[in-house]
């Protein structure tokens, strides 16, 4: 299907921009967020790029109580009919979390889509690499859909959610309304249903025949994230030894957050991959 999106730089809300010469870069947010989160990033880059940011299946603008499958396939079908109908081709492609996943999907459906990919801290087979997911998964289960405040939401969430970052991403992608509520812009089903379908899912098979085409593929990892282990993400540096395309990247002072929490060097970056 076709993913709402959100463009920069704006021409009007919510209006697509104009086409024009500039490179092109694709962003894929994580489990739970929207396009729109991207924000701080594509302000750093607008000047010189064209931006898109999809909200992916069951998130945002996106939600469609009649999908009933959240397979990594399926995500990564939407972004390449996204990127047909947008004309957006080739792209450099960024997938953080969750849309790391659906990025690899994306470009082992369509490699001539994408100049270049950038997988943002998700481990390489499994739901994260680490393990994490089932305990996320038990707290999606646990998450009303709606807190009376947002004070309320803050307090469930610190003590429930498995890692601290993701409960402050959470927390950033909340939805207040003025009368106090606050409720988050994704259906929980799907998010449940999605991890389900990534529990047994590798992207370390695509992600090597890829790079054994000369794929540019850069790999990277918040040095303090709990999403995804130094050591597993050592081994797999190993598994991509002798592929010069391949490229893995750990950040200081970050975790799982890494665009954001290390905007300026993720930024920098992302540049260079686009030459500007």
């Amino acid at each position: 299907m076709e993913l709402f999106c959100h463009y920069w730089p704006k021409t009007e809300p919510d209006a697509a921009p104009l086409r024009t010469n500039k490179a092109r870069l694709l962003l894929l947010h994580g489990l739970g967020g929207t396009g729109s989160l991207w924000r701080p990033i594509a302000a750093s880059l607008e000047e010189s790029v064209q931006i898109l940011a999809p909200d992916q299946r069951g998130h945002g603008r996106s939600q469609n109580r009649a999908l009933t499958s959240y397979s990594p396939a399926e995500f990564g079908q939407d972004v390449n009919e996204t990127l047909e109908k947008q004309g957006f081709l080739p792209t450099v492609g960024v997938g953080h979390s969750m849309g790391a996943r659906t990025l690899v999907s994306a470009a082992e459906q369509r490699p001539d889509y994408f100049s270049a990919l950038v997988l943002v801290d998700l481990g390489l087979s499994g739901l994260a690499g680490g393990g994490f997911g089932t305990g996320l998964s038990k707290f999606l289960a646990l998450l009303p859909s709606e807190f009376e405040t947002r004070e309320k939401a803050k307090d469930f969430i610190q003590k429930e959610c498995p890692d601290p970052a993701i409960g402050q991403y959470l927390m950033a992608v909340s939805v207040r309304h003025p009368d106090g509520r606050v409720n988050f812009p994704f259906d929980h089903q799907a998010l449940i249903s999605t991890l389900k379908g990534a529990k047994t899912h590798s992207i370390r098979e695509p992600l090597l025949h890829l790079a054994e085409k000369g794929k540019e593929i850069y790999i990277l990892r918040g040095a303090q994230s709990r999403v995804w282990t130094h050591e597993e993400f050592l081994q797999e540096k190993t598994n991509f030894q002798g592929l010069s395309s391949a490229h893995f990247l750990e950040f200081e002072n970050a975790g799982h957050g890494l665009p954001f929490e290390q905007r300026t060097a993720f930024t920098d970056l992302l540049r260079k991959i686009l030459a500007l």
